[in-house]
């Protein structure tokens, strides 16, 4: 009798097992997700030396030289390099894209598309397109030959190709002099409009000062902190620069001429700021770059305001 009860309860307890099996996998709430998140990820990040983003419209190459990044050549930004390597480390895949998307997406990829190229040396570790849809502010990410999937970055909302999909001149550092101001060797401005304010600073005794003036350092030296802390807001391209062609004409307000204990020149001409413009537009050396005007408020400074009183 006992034995016969307990075949009765085995039976019962195999029939609720199966039950609750088929109602988990075939329920359409089901929250669970058999994707794998890590799917875009790479395991030994630290060891990616070269990063190439290839869209329809240009090529950029980010690359390690073993000591700074840089970007088809040129430095390279820290902080974009920074945001690159957090979005590679912490994006996951959330889901499949319905299938519905899958053939549009593929052709989004292509037309309007990042293909994101990770090498270790010579050795590709993973490539994937990106894609992003601006008003939704969703990204997807695709594997070649495979459904693209949502991807997400847990506990933030952002726009995660956006960072795939910067220009080139984006990835570049906007600081103007990238270098320490101590490892300078002279320093020449001058000003179109005053010729008798142009100065010349070098060192003398181990002391940076204005040649021909009795100098007040402390003014000299928050004037070299800004200027070696001045960044361009953009870096433009042949395309932007047409429409500063008029301006790019006229006299420069104010030129910067450095000399490094290399005998390296580097040159700032620093533009009038034109009416209705919320930018300074300068050169440096070949670039064209725009600038907030309040971040000169420390460089437009003429010879006499440095005379020690």
């Amino acid at each position: 009798m006992q034995r016969k009860k307990n075949i009765q309860l085995l039976v019962s307890l195999s029939v609720m097992i199966l039950a609750i099996a088929l109602v988990y996998i075939f329920n359409p709430f089901n929250t669970q997700s058999s994707v794998d998140k890590t799917i875009f990820q790479i395991p030994d990040l630290e060891k990616i030396d070269r990063v190439v983003l290839q869209s329809s419209h240009e090529k950029t190459e980010l690359k390690f030289n073993g000591t700074k990044w840089l970007v088809n050549g040129f430095d390279a930004d820290p902080q974009l390099i920074k945001v690159l390597f957090a979005t590679l480390k912490q994006t996951e895949a959330k889901r499949k894209a319905a299938a519905h998307q899958q053939d549009s997406l593929q052709e989004k990829f292509l037309k309007d598309g990042t293909n994101v190229s990770c090498f270790e040396g010579d050795k590709l570790i993973k490539k994937f397109w990106s894609w992003g849809d601006v008003q939704k502010s969703e990204t997807y990410f695709g594997l070649s030959g495979e459904a693209p999937y949502l991807v997400v970055i847990p506990g933030y909302r952002v726009f995660i190709a956006s960072v795939f999909a910067l220009k080139q001149n984006d990835w570049r550092n906007k600081r103007l002099f990238n270098f320490n101001w101590q490892n300078i060797k002279s320093l020449e401005v001058n000003f179109s409009a005053d010729q008798k304010q142009n100065f010349k600073a070098s060192f003398s005794n181990g002391i940076f000062g204005i040649e021909g003036i009795k100098t007040d350092t402390t003014k000299l030296d928050v004037f070299m902190d800004a200027l070696f802390e001045l960044r361009a807001e953009k870096i433009l391209t042949a395309e932007q620069i047409k429409k500063y062609d008029s301006l790019l004409m006229q006299n420069i307000a104010e030129h910067i001429s450095i000399t490094d204990i290399g005998n390296q020149k580097y040159e700032l001409s620093i533009f009038p700021l034109s009416k209705g413009s919320a930018k300074l537009v300068a050169k440096r050396n070949e670039d064209v770059v725009e600038i907030n005007p309040l971040l000169l408020r420390e460089i437009f400074r003429t010879k006499d305001y440095f005379k020690l009183k």
